[in-house]
């Protein structure tokens, strides 16, 4: 499609009946380079704010399925239709897309470095191909759907990222100085801003994970497509907190220094996460057999299966969990700990296509609420919410990141403070355990890897 064609064909009727002064004014205004820019950048919004809420919508239904066959009789068959759909999400990646395996957030960070002028445009062509967001979508419901315990926002992010991306080809046709950078920073700060209905979040994401060095460039495309992203979510699914409204107890002085305990053990859990996950994925990556390959994705699903076995808050994206701990006055043991960090880490190994952001915020949570119990706290809410805090810290090294996400998903300013010390405590011990977060990790691995022998998928 033609998109300033269509614009001006949209229009055309509206600007015929102006006087003759207005009508060049107008177009005039229309063939100005950043206008052009903004209105690609607000389509690419729309669509990709109506594409997050429909994923959303079909992760959700995937996810409630597969808990609804846990708790009914035929429940014993996960042993046979976990690992099958495991291997079947893991064959289209590996078929179809493999720049859609795993979270897609390490993909965009890599894409973003690129430039897209030089040799490396047919790699971003390829990580962010309308054809890699399609089967980064397959694959994540066909996992989440064997009880795979991933989430749904990091792939949310790659998802906005491929749609900015296909308009920004579209608009570089007539402005051909509108940077990567800005489709790329948009679509993902978009993309987070929707899946979790935190356009701060998203923002702030944009800054601290993608390293935005001249923000003064894209702040405007920036702000805008949060904006319009957001207001299309919330259209569909009303202006919700993502994890509720949990009540507090009254936070003095005297609890900062559980505060610091809860950072350190959470952003030392989130490191060693974050270590051992690299660890694997680096192992599978070595394997050349595709023979092989399968059956490693077989023996994730048979694992995840026998965690079934030991508690049904092993599978999905542990959000249930979550709300448990909050508002029905649950609690976490060691075994629910063990199950929600080696099930994520046994699920993103498969080879399928699925994020670590809402189950790194389910770890945290059980980490928080089992330290309530060991330490009888009388603030297990508020525990819960800085474990999460502490752990996506250990894991993604954005600090600022992963307490606004909280609190805009929460609404409990009253605890700021304690949300910012455990979040800047975890960045420090997380470094104990290595200098690097998993994501960065594996964004080396994209930037560097050879561009595959395929051709690159078609972005227009």
């Amino acid at each position: 499609m033609n998109l300033v064609r269509e614009i001006k064909k949209q229009l055309k009727p509206v600007i015929d009946g102006l006087p003759l002064g207005e009508r060049i004014q107008i177009r005039k205004s229309i063939r100005e380079p950043l206008n052009i820019q903004n209105a690609g950048l607000w389509i690419a919004a729309i669509v990709a704010g109506f594409t997050s809420v429909g994923y959303a919508l079909l992760f959700r239904e995937a996810d409630r399925l597969f808990h609804s066959f846990l708790s009914s009789a035929h429940s014993r068959w996960s042993f046979a239709l976990t690992p099958m759909l495991f291997l079947l999400a893991w064959y289209l990646v590996k078929r179809f897309a493999p720049e859609a395996a795993g979270s897609g957030i390490p993909q965009i960070m890599a894409a973003n470095e690129m430039d897209y002028r030089g040799p490396a445009r047919t790699k971003i062509d390829r990580l962010l191909s309308l054809q890699t967001a399609a089967i980064k979508v397959v694959s994540s419901l066909l996992c989440v759907l064997g009880g795979g315990a991933i989430g749904r926002e990091g792939p949310t992010l790659q998802i906005s990222t491929s749609l900015f991306h296909f308009f920004g080809t579209k608009v570089r046709k007539y402005v051909p100085e509108s940077s990567e950078q800005t489709w790329v920073v948009a679509g993902a700060a978009a993309g987070l801003a929707s899946a979790f209905n935190t356009p701060l979040g998203g923002i702030v994401y944009a800054i601290e994970e993608l390293g935005v060095s001249h923000f003064h460039r894209v702040r405007t495309a920036l702000i805008g497509a949060v904006i319009v992203s957001g207001l299309v979510a919330q259209l569909f699914l009303g202006s919700y907190l993502y994890l509720g409204f949990p009540q507090l107890e009254p936070i003095g002085f005297t609890f900062l220094p559980m505060a610091i305990m809860v950072g350190l053990a959470t952003g030392l859990a989130g490191g060693l996460f974050g270590k051992i996950l690299f660890f694997l994925l680096e192992w599978r990556q070595r394997i050349q057999s595709l023979k092989t390959l399968a059956l490693v994705t077989l023996a994730c699903g048979l694992i995840m299966a026998s965690f079934f076995v030991l508690t049904h808050h092993a599978a999905g994206t542990g959000i249930e969990t979550i709300t448990g701990f909050l508002f029905r006055g649950e609690f976490a043991d060691g075994l629910l700990i063990f199950v929600r960090f080696f099930g994520t880490m046994v699920s993103y190994l498969s080879g399928a296509a699925g994020g670590i952001f809402s189950p790194s915020l389910a770890i945290g949570a059980s980490i928080g609420s089992w330290i309530t119990e060991t330490f009888e706290t009388h603030h297990p809410n508020l525990m819960v919410l800085l474990g999460m805090i502490g752990f996506l810290t250990g894991v993604t090294r954005t600090p600022f990141t992963a307490f606004i996400l909280v609190l805009e998903m929460t609404d409990r300013h009253v605890a700021i403070f304690p949300m910012m010390i455990v979040a800047l405590t975890a960045q420090w011990a997380a470094r104990l355990m290595d200098n690097h977060s998993f994501y960065e990790h594996v964004k080396e691995k994209w930037l560097f890897k050879p561009p595959a022998e395929a051709p690159a998928p078609a972005v227009s």
